[in-house]
């Protein structure tokens, strides 16, 4: 299927393509001959002779031009653009003499892909404006004749539609060229509508259900409020962690969130981060009561990026963010002040499975005998994680009550990040992994 597909869609264009090369070359030769006589400066008769000697050039040029199109073969065509599909890729194949040789090459392959990612999503983006397209083409036809006999549903947009299904490569049977047209209609319909998220990020999944059922706009643009603030969400923690910045702080520039979290501040949050306390003695006292081996030497910011043990696949933490809802908080009144409607949840935005990574519980080490007033217990005696003073995601996350289910666990790991050095734990870390299937936007619940 792939090399009727690929042939197809690339034959045809390379002779066009080849076509156009050579009326360009034409045409920038005709431009100079042209350029040429204006500048000429010589007597009359060597100007009539130099005019003569031009013209027949200009017109042995077209016909040359004519000739060689008229000789163009498709096959031979792709024959060269299939050698130059195999051709040996010269920048990937070079020697490499140093260690900056190989990370320029890696530098040239990501920038491929990003070129492709580009190139998708702008297509994704055009054909958006395929349906206008098509509708400009149709009043240019103007008014069909009525055709005797049963009524037919041709209009002038089908009509205008059928060469663009044909040349995309769709054929052009009459039901294929009526869904492809009710499926643009639909695309143009939702970015009229600014569903942008919906329109960019779209999957081929979302395509083969609404190819289908071209008239549910209403369940698209319900979605769209509903999915557009979580993805507009997730675009701006991505580009952070891509930037290097994995505290989560950009979760809560938003108004709706940062209000319901009640921070005094916007920068305080911090996804990232597992430190002892400031006094260097609880840590000096664990080392000295405790030998535990590190059972990880990846920084946190390296987990969350590639997950446990580099699983991307199960990797869920860019996923989870803060979803902000109206509500009944389910808390007394104090006095005559009513509890606040305004309130949030950490939620997935996409589905987890069992054994999912979520994220790092961030908090302060500690290692004293009394627990802190916000604090989570630790492997052994006297080790809490405390999350009083230092914020993060997942320690908002809602904290299931007696005999409720939950549906995450929280797992410590010792680390060390000093290559090859496993013998003692710099730090520890609690991981949140999922426990059982959890949908999207469902309230993540932890034990006590």
């Amino acid at each position: 299927m792939n090399c009727v597909k690929f042939n197809r869609q690339t034959a045809k264009p390379t002779l066009n393509i080849e076509e156009e090369r050579l009326r360009n070359y034409e045409r920038q030769d005709l431009e100079r001959i042209a350029e040429d006589r204006q500048q000429m400066n010589m007597a009359l008769p060597a100007r009539i002779a130099s005019e003569t000697h031009l013209r027949q050039y200009a017109n042995r040029l077209k016909k040359t031009t004519e000739i060689t199109i008229a000789r163009l073969d498709i096959r031979n065509l792709a024959e060269k653009e299939l050698l130059d599909a195999i051709s040996e890729p010269t920048e990937l194949t070079g020697e490499f003499r140093e260690e900056s040789d190989y990370t320029s090459v890696i530098s040239h392959i990501e920038k491929g892909i990003a070129n492709d990612t580009r190139t998708r999503q702008r297509n994704l983006w055009k054909e958006t404006y395929f349906w206008p397209m098509i509708q400009q083409r149709a009043k240019m036809i103007g008014q069909l004749p009525v055709p005797p006999g049963r009524k037919t549903l041709i209009t002038q947009e089908k009509i205008a539609a059928k060469q663009l299904v044909y040349a995309m490569g769709y054929g052009t049977c009459r039901d294929t060229i009526f869904k492809w047209t009710s499926y643009w209609k639909l695309l143009s319909e939702l970015r009229f509508a600014g569903a942008i998220a919906l329109l960019l990020y779209r999957s081929s999944e979302f395509k083969t259900h609404f190819f289908r059922y071209t008239k549910e706009l209403g369940v698209l643009l319900a979605w769209n409020n509903v999915f557009n603030f979580p993805l507009q969400q997730l675009r701006v923690r991505v580009l952070a962690e891509e930037g290097g910045d994995f505290s989560g702080k950009c979760d809560i520039e938003d108004k709706r969130i940062f209000e319901r979290l009640r921070t005094t501040y916007s920068g305080a949050l911090a996804n990232n981060l597992s430190l002892w306390n400031s006094d260097e003695t609880e840590y000096e006292a664990f080392l000295a009561d405790h030998s535990v081996t590190a059972t990880s030497g990846k920084s946190n910011d390296h987990l969350l990026r590639y997950g446990i043990k580099g699983k991307l696949a199960s990797n869920k933490s860019v996923y989870v963010w803060i979803m902000p809802y109206e509500g009944d908080s389910g808390k007394r009144v104090i006095g005559t002040k009513p509890a606040s409607t305004r309130l949030y949840s950490i939620s997935p935005m996409v589905a987890v499975a069992p054994g999912d990574f979520l994220g790092i519980f961030s908090g302060r080490l500690r290692y004293i005998s009394q627990k802190p007033r916000r604090a989570v217990k630790g492997l052994v005696p006297g080790l809490w994680l405390d999350y009083s003073d230092m914020p993060g995601k997942l320690s908002q996350m809602r904290v299931a009550k007696l005999g409720e289910n939950t549906n995450v666990c929280l797992a410590w790991e010792g680390v060390n990040e000093t290559k090859g050095e496993k013998s003692f734990c710099q730090y520890w870390r609690v991981l949140v992994v999922a426990t059982r299937d959890i949908m999207p936007f469902d309230q993540l619940a932890r034990p006590p």
